[in-house]
């Protein structure tokens, strides 16, 4: 394998992973905000039905009191976000339709191999679990217009990948960058802080400072 497929595979491999974490620390970041906004109605407001909701305002809560916030990221995520209710061949269609042809044509050879179509006489077992885990990789790479982790599964199930330029390699380091971004401001917060300590003095304390920065800007209050 020459340098540029080596740092090919390293950039799609590297995001990959960090789409995926980006997903948990969403999911766990919207949990644990919920479950803060529910504590903080019944404190101060029980007789008043809780509000819904908003991630993005738990999100802003830092560790710095005060500090003003920006959500760069909210900007990205169209860019490197997967979709995850696209499941039938419409959607395949339609987000063939908007991408580059270079894309199309690898998540075609990728297709004629690992469609799950193809898959259906292969026994339950790894194989067939391996390869349905690719063709996923692979629609999500095609709905995103991803053609480094597109060749990076073509490598895996031995298809000639398309030459990859140095701009596309660019690109793939800036969403590494982006995701890293989001991934860093949400664990700053004080909602991610109060989650994950142990510590139950500590939790009382950052759960009464993010009590008093929503109780400020709650228009209840």
């Amino acid at each position: 394998m020459n340098a540029q497929k080596q740092k090919m595979k390293f950039l799609a491999v590297k995001l990959t992973a960090l789409k995926s974490e980006l997903k948990v620390s969403r999911e766990i970041l919207n949990s644990a905000s919920r479950e803060v906004e529910s504590m903080f109605s019944k404190k101060y407001f029980p007789e008043q039905p809780a509000e819904p909701v908003n991630p993005e305002e738990a999100e802003i809560a830092t560790k710095e009191e005060g500090e003003e916030q920006e959500h760069p990221e909210q900007e990205q995520r169209t860019t490197y976000e997967p979709n995850p209710n696209s499941e039938n061949l419409s959607d395949i269609e339609s987000a063939a339709k908007k991408a580059d042809p270079e894309v199309k044509s690898t998540f075609r050879k990728i297709a004629m191999h690992i469609h799950p179509d193809k898959l259906g006489e292969l026994p339950d077992g790894f194989e067939k679990a391996k390869k349905t885990e690719l063709f996923d990789r692979a629609r999500e790479a095609l709905e995103n217009n991803d053609i480094l982790t597109l060749s990076d599964v073509a490598m895996e199930i031995g298809i000639d990948i398309p030459e990859i330029t140095e701009l596309k390699l660019k690109q793939t380091e800036e969403k590494v960058i982006a995701i890293k971004k989001e991934l860093n401001q949400i664990e700053s917060s004080l909602v991610w802080h109060w989650f994950f300590t142990n510590d139950a003095t500590q939790k009382d304390n950052i759960l009464k400072k993010l009590f008093e920065l929503m109780y400020a800007n709650n228009p209840r209050s």
